[in-house]
């Protein structure tokens, strides 16, 4: 999630790139005057679901493969793109291709190089739905990779769109550890042991309790990190997180709930740093039941939850949801407004019910109750379940909630078995927003409510592919002002972003400031000399007390008696001796996504091909017949100014074309030549099953002198 927020500036990068800047010039992404050594201890509610670059969660990010695993590119904290395992890169003139310069002097942590084949093998193990990687949706619109040589790598995109650059920007992996098993990857043991060439390398994971990290004596890069250790402390709660901030145990937490932002506030020697939001809670309707598939019922609904009283009774701090976009992300509009309390909510309810007794609903001639399940081991959603419920009891409905475990939450939303659910989602400013709303299911895998919409899908694809930023915002709104009229989910709130740093945590001075997250950038931070020091573990994982000693010993016995007295025909396998973990739904979703989706990939695929077998449709791009250069202008001479101008062209049924508009801009006199050669220009029409049919392309046009 390290990634500009702006398409405008993705625009001004792609004219660098374009024309081959290759980042000779040196860009370091660590301070200067940092000291090396010390040891931190990082705070993560959850633990992570594996250790894989290519298996990341939709619902949040496991910014610990950050530190053991390079990416082409990276941003630094002035918002530039940096090279990392890439040297440099260059676009073709059509802007669909990508050819990176990989370093040559990277070694994986056992001493293989890294090289362009790793890159391809990996781009082919998230393409292969075999393998079932959350990322394939991300790759829709890279077709292929080349390994040209062990360190040149082409990527073949399908369309020009500004996302391009950053899309192909994938964490290899080792070809030659992994090679056979590329079938099988998602059960690989590399998932949780993983061979990296990061600044860091996993030295233990001891589950349940902690990951901690060394450094990579073999890490390749000239900006070495400076901290020895990274341990990150999993917690199952955040008021834990709490007390060992106080206790002096943590030098770094991230995404606290703002309820907490009082308590921190009276900590010493912490920095509390807030955040635009970034998730948003809301409530799921199931539309395959009815009355939910009625749009005025699941307004009704909505109106009914008072948000400003529920922030206040819940997070305290944050802003009401107004659609499926978070202020974290560039194109959120403030413009569409959340729904708001009215009591008048009822009154569709009544609609729907046909019924005008507020407390005796009758429907299919039985009481209705509404049903809502949540994630018991969610702290922050059982309270809002809980106010949300009494909400609506106070309204007149009948409610039933059910707090579940997060399996068993995970499975009914799977099977469709529930009335409505309450979650949470995690918007990125890489946001692809397909697999929560797609209408297709292969591609909409986390769509629980069954929202279909193909216009919604024509949107999605239009705001991610053009290259007009004021287009795409357009889109990006219109996407957000569909979902909010048809109401598949009430939107509840978006809670402040808080992350805590202990003072002694230093790096750049805008580094908390900037749009990187210090989590994912740990190889930049440093802790002075005098306050550097070694993690005691007795201290951060205190033994049990004498009488917790004396009261587990007597629950084994009482155990062990009880088994004794049972006649067990098989074998009993000895219990771990580890910390029993209760992971979160958020925390479990990616891991079952995975497992639906390959026990219903083929299912899927056939309809998918039934759907084509009916509505079969042949796409031809235009081709051009005759591209007439411009002459480089009199005045673009004078100032030597030299680049390329891109033009979007519209071309009708005929091949001609009958609109141009400049999309990367130059210079005014190169911008007016480059316009005015684009309406000479033939092409050969584009298709439609055969059909000549009104496209778009673009043209680039070169001017040097």
């Amino acid at each position: 999630m390290r990634r500009f927020s702006k398409i405008s500036k993705i625009v001004l990068i792609l004219l660098a790139i374009i024309l081959m800047i290759s980042c000779e010039k040196k860009v370091s992404r660590v301070p200067q005057t940092g000291e090396a050594g010390g040891e931190v201890v990082v705070g993560i509610v959850g633990e992570p679901e594996n250790l894989s670059p290519i298996y990341p969660s939709f619902i949040a990010h496991n910014e610990i493969v950050e530190m053991l695993f390079l990416p082409l590119h990276k941003n630094d904290v002035n918002g530039k793109i940096v090279p990392m395992l890439a040297t440099s890169w260059e676009y073709s003139e059509d802007l669909k291709k990508i050819t990176y310069y990989l370093r040559k002097d990277v070694v994986w942590q056992d001493g293989e190089p890294v090289t362009a084949y790793d890159v391809e093998f990996t781009f082919n193990l998230i393409k292969d739905p075999k393998n079932n990687s959350p990322l394939f949706s991300k790759l829709q619109n890279i077709d292929s990779v080349k390994a040209v040589s062990d360190y040149k790598i082409v990527f073949y995109c399908n369309k020009v769109y500004p996302m391009a650059l950053f899309d192909s920007n994938i964490k290899p992996l080792p070809k030659h550890l992994l090679e056979k098993e590329k079938d099988q990857l998602q059960y690989s043991d590399f998932n949780s042991k993983p061979v990296g060439n990061g600044p860091y390398k996993l030295e233990k994971w001891e589950s349940g309790k902690y990951i901690s990290l060394v450094k990579n004596e073999n890490y390749s890069l000239d900006d070495k990190p400076f901290l020895d250790k990274i341990v990150y402390r999993i917690y199952t709660d955040q008021q834990s997180i709490i007390n060992d901030l106080k206790e002096g145990k943590l030098d770094l937490v991230y995404d606290l709930t703002p309820d907490n932002a009082e308590e921190i506030a009276k900590i010493k020697n912490v920095t509390g740093i807030q955040k635009k939001g970034n998730i948003y809670t809301y409530i799921g309707f199931n539309l395959t039941r009815k009355p939910f598939d009625l749009k005025d019922f699941r307004m009704g609904i909505s109106q009914l939850i008072n948000r400003d009283l529920l922030i206040k009774n819940t997070i305290k701090n944050g802003i009401p949801s107004n659609g499926p976009i978070t202020p974290s992300f560039w194109a959120y509009s403030e413009e569409i407004k959340p729904i708001s309390y009215s009591k008048d909510g009822i009154k569709l309810l009544e609609k729907v019910l046909k019924k005008d007794n507020i407390k005796g609903y009758l429907y299919n001639n039985k009481p209705f109750i509404l049903n809502i399940i949540t994630d018991k081991n969610d702290a922050m959603l059982v309270k809002v379940a809980r106010e949300v419920s009494n909400q609506l009891k106070n309204a007149g409905i009948n409610v039933n909630l059910k707090e579940l475990p997060s399996d068993s939450l995970i499975l009914k939303l799977f099977s469709k078995d529930y009335d409505l659910y309450i979650l949470s989602w995690q918007i990125n400013e890489d946001f692809n927003p397909l697999p929560f709303w797609s209408s297709v299911k292969e591609t909409g895998r986390f769509n629980f409510v069954e929202y279909r919409n193909p216009k919604v899908d024509s949107i999605v694809n239009l705001a991610m592919t053009t290259m007009d930023e004021e287009e795409a915002r357009n889109y990006w709104k219109e996407f957000q002002q569909i979902v909010v009229d048809d109401q598949p989910y009430a939107f509840l709130f978006v809670p402040n972003r808080v992350i805590v740093a202990n003072n002694v945590l230093k790096s750049f001075d805008n580094v908390y400031s900037s749009n990187i997250e210090p989590i994912s950038n740990l190889d930049i931070f440093y802790v002075e000399k005098p306050n550097q020091k070694k993690i005691d573990f007795a201290l951060l994982f205190p033994a049990p007390k004498v009488e917790e000693k004396i009261q587990e010993s007597e629950t084994k016995v009482n155990e062990t008696n009880k088994n004794l007295k049972k006649e067990v025909k098989e074998e009993v396998k000895p219990k771990e001796e580890t910390q029993v973990k209760t992971p979160t739904a958020s925390q479990l979703l990616s891991q079952q996504v995975q497992q639906q989706a390959q026990q219903q990939s083929q299912p899927v695929v056939d309809t998918v091909k039934k759907e084509e077998e009916k509505k079969p449709q042949v796409i031809i791009q235009p081709t051009p017949k005759q591209i007439i250069q411009p002459a480089y202008p009199e005045a673009a001479k004078k100032i030597g100014a030299e680049g390329t101008v891109f033009v979007e062209v519209t071309i009708g049924k005929d091949g001609k074309v009958v609109a141009a508009r400049v999309i990367k801009s130059l210079n005014p006199a190169c911008d007016n030549a480059a316009v005015e050669a684009a309406y000479k220009a033939v092409f050969n029409p584009g298709t439609i099953d055969g059909v000549p049919a009104e496209m778009k392309t673009t043209i680039p046009y070169r001017f040097k002198p």
